[in-house]
């Protein structure tokens, strides 16, 4: 699928609208910098089109937003302007049960990361990036015996997702 959007139909996915994002602007490509460290975050407000932080709650990346906002404020830019895309850590559990005690954040069951999206997108995240495959295969990470199974808990992600709210525009 190219950029924008369009239609997925699938034996793992139901017939439903999506996009291919991000989408560079006409003639422009948005270069974002991956930044943790508030001087990084600061430098990608000021500079750059966005950031892509790895981070490990809500929390952090309620900070990580803040910082970036300010900076771009400081430097006479309109804050709402920036990506902010943050990119989930390897491996991530994406599991059909609920995680319990030290559940990584946007992992473990659909309903459970769909909650953490719904943080992520309240605390100014634009998009959340799962690496292709999280765990498959492994003792660790998603737990599907194969790519089938991965797209269907994905799928219930987006569903779950969907359901509260989060893909709104």
């Amino acid at each position: 699928m190219g950029p924008g959007p369009g239609r997925a139909r699938g034996r793992v996915l139901p017939d439903r609208a999506v996009s291919g994002e991000p989408q560079a602007g006409p003639g422009r490509i948005p270069v974002l910098l991956a930044a943790n460290a508030p001087a990084a975050v600061k430098r990608a407000g000021r500079i750059a089109d966005g950031v892509i932080p790895i981070a490990s709650s809500a929390e952090e990346l309620r900070g990580i937003v803040s910082t970036l906002h300010d900076a771009a404020r400081e430097a006479g830019r309109d804050p709402g302007d920036l990506m902010v895309v943050n990119q989930v850590p390897w491996p991530t559990p994406v599991t059909r049960e609920p995680i319990g005690e030290g559940r990584p954040f946007l992992g473990g069951s659909p309903r459970q990361i769909a909650e953490d999206l719904a943080a992520a997108r309240e605390s100014g995240v634009t998009q959340v990036y799962l690496a292709g495959g999280q765990g498959l295969g492994l003792d660790v990470g998603l737990q599907a015996a194969d790519v089938d199974q991965w797209l269907g808990l994905l799928g219930e992600v987006i569903e779950a997702a969907d359901r509260l709210g989060v893909l709104a525009p």
